[in-house]
């Protein structure tokens, strides 16, 4: 009942005007800016948005209290001029009433924001490395020495396979099923294996830049149904990109091919194949050339 009665005394301006100001509204309104209110609904809704019906709510509450403030101080000032006759605390008050008007909307708006879903903010280069991830699969065999590689050759395909080196130490043999990709992330690959004199083996389809990393296995086989595909170098897009030359990129690639001792005439009629055009080669070609040895 008392408070009630303080309610109805401000309401009609009956209280003095350094009460109206500075308790029921400066340090009311304060109150409500600072009460930790926001930050506790901020980490329940990290997750799931708050109800719209909560926020609504929350906002109405306060803009009751805020109109009950704004006439309550205003009758007031009106009663203290009629009295007194200053006007000078008056026009602080309507100016204190103004900046609580900009500052209640601001709140006002955060508590609206809540009421959505949090953005799952994602690094440009974090989603890239996920989606080049996602062209490929390294998987382990249950006795833990034979590792599947099974996509295409990307863009962190080197780093990842360098990683579950790293976590699998027992492994001898990588089994190999792609259509190729990226060159330099296929030397990658290739440095390792060789690094770790691994095996390699193909069961289907090993070609393009997957022939780099194929050769690079210390012992290489191929399955009954596997199959090899070579072909020449082209860039995948006719925009001139600076400082790659690509009959540059293709001799080195040839060189290394002469390394792991491939025949010389075998590799002419790889990079005689033009890029649009797979020559898979036979089993007892393969072999002639040094690429696989005989079952």
């Amino acid at each position: 009942m008392d408070l009630w009665y303080y309610i109805h005394r401000h309401w009609r301006g009956e209280q003095s005007l350094f009460l109206c100001f500075w308790g029921n509204f400066v340090g009311l309104r304060l109150l409500i800016w600072f009460i930790p209110l926001q930050p506790t609904l901020l980490n329940l809704t990290l997750l799931n948005p708050l109800p719209l019906a909560i926020s609504l709510g929350l906002m109405a509450t306060d803009l009751l209290v805020f109109i009950w403030q704004t006439v309550g101080l205003i009758r007031c000032g009106e009663k203290h001029v009629a009295n007194q006759g200053g006007m000078a605390l008056v026009w602080g008050t309507y100016a204190a009433i103004i900046v609580a008007f900009f500052a209640v909307g601001t709140q006002w708006m955060a508590l609206y924001q809540l009421t959505m879903q949090p953005a799952q903010t994602e690094l440009f280069t974090t989603r890239m490395d996920r989606l080049h991830a996602s062209r490929y699969t390294l998987t382990i065999s249950d006795d833990g020495h034979t590792m599947h590689f099974n996509g295409t050759i990307s863009l962190g395909s080197s780093k990842a396979l360098q990683r579950s080196l790293n976590i699998n130490p027992g492994v001898t043999e990588l089994i190999l099923r792609s259509n190729g990709g990226n060159i330099y992330e296929a030397r990658g690959m290739a440095a390792m294996i060789m690094q770790r004199q691994l095996n390699t083996h193909t069961e289907q389809e090993c070609s393009s830049a997957c022939t780099i990393v194929f050769m690079a296995g210390l012992k290489r086989t191929l399955g009954q149904t596997g199959k090899l595909g070579f072909h020449g170098y082209r860039l995948e897009t006719d925009t001139f990109i600076p400082n790659v030359d690509i009959a540059k990129e293709q001799e080195k690639d040839r060189q290394f091919f002469l390394a792991r001792k491939i025949s010389a005439p075998f590799l002419d009629r790889i990079y005689n194949e033009t890029y649009s055009s797979i020559w898979y080669p036979d089993r007892i070609q393969l072999i002639d050339a040094g690429i696989i040895g005989p079952l």
